[in-house]
């Protein structure tokens, strides 16, 4: 009998110092560098810690951890130009929480801001932008294209603490039947090039032959000339003085 009170005492120990341990860990929080906590008891919000260790009631209050340093999102994106071609693109947007708008923030979306807020307005630029361009212009106006999406988004977001750093165009390709279509417009245009050459060699020559036919017609002139001329070179007397005159 002695020895199952000492046994239930022991157990009795080992659960006070187990609850005291767990209640421990459970009290600690460690906040990581580049993040920040936003607390809340009972599902509302209370507080905002920055990076560290800190100390906080069991159970009732919890520690809800967003990211402030600079973050990325690679994103790939299917739009329709202003004369309605498709291109797909590969974006990449880097941004950064606002701190003092980090409650708001989460009370919005919960820590879920990246897939509820900042994603559906890129997807949104994206498709804004590249549809007030037509598929030539987005070619030759990448860097420009890639600006204005950033405005845009800067404008959009920057009310919910979300602060656009850049938006990249890194890669991006057209549909078949678009490409089919600038082929056949580089053959095209290859074919006109051609002709446009051809006839201009075609007048040159023309010139050329005409300029070596009246010299011919010349050479021929002067040798019937010089077949019936018996030596002697005509002359008469004009004011400025004696001209001489060979006959053609």
């Amino acid at each position: 009998m002695k020895d199952f009170s000492k046994s239930k005492k022991v157990i009795s120990i080992i659960l006070v110092v187990l609850t005291v341990v767990i209640l421990g860990s459970m009290s600690v929080k460690t906040v990581g560098t580049g993040e920040i906590a936003v607390i809340t008891r009972f599902g509302n919000v209370k507080d905002v810690k920055s990076s560290g260790l800190h100390f906080k009631i069991p159970i009732i209050t919890k520690y809800n951890i967003i990211k402030i340093s600079q973050q990325k999102i690679d994103g790939h994106y299917s739009t329709s130009t202003k004369d309605m071609q498709t291109i797909s693109q590969n974006i990449t947007v880097q941004y950064v929480v606002d701190i003092s708008k980090s409650k708001d923030l989460y009370s919005k979306f919960l820590g879920n801001h990246e897939k509820n807020i900042i994603s559906p307005s890129i997807a949104e630029v994206v498709q804004s932008v590249t549809s007030g361009y037509t598929i030539e212009e987005f070619v030759s106006k990448r860097m420009e294209i890639s600006e204005f999406m950033e405005e845009k988004a800067k404008s959009k977001l920057d009310s919910y603490g979300i602060t656009i750093v850049s938006i990249d165009i890194t890669d991006h390709d057209f549909s078949d039947a678009y490409e089919m279509a600038v082929e056949a417009k580089k053959i095209a245009e290859q074919n006109v090039e051609k002709a446009e050459f051809e006839k201009k060699q075609a007048v040159i020559e023309a010139e050329t032959n005409k300029i070596k036919s009246n010299a011919i017609d010349d050479n021929i002139k002067y040798m019937e000339f010089l077949k019936k001329w018996d030596g002697k070179l005509p002359e008469y007397v004009g004011e400025g003085g004696l001209d001489l005159v060979i006959p053609r």
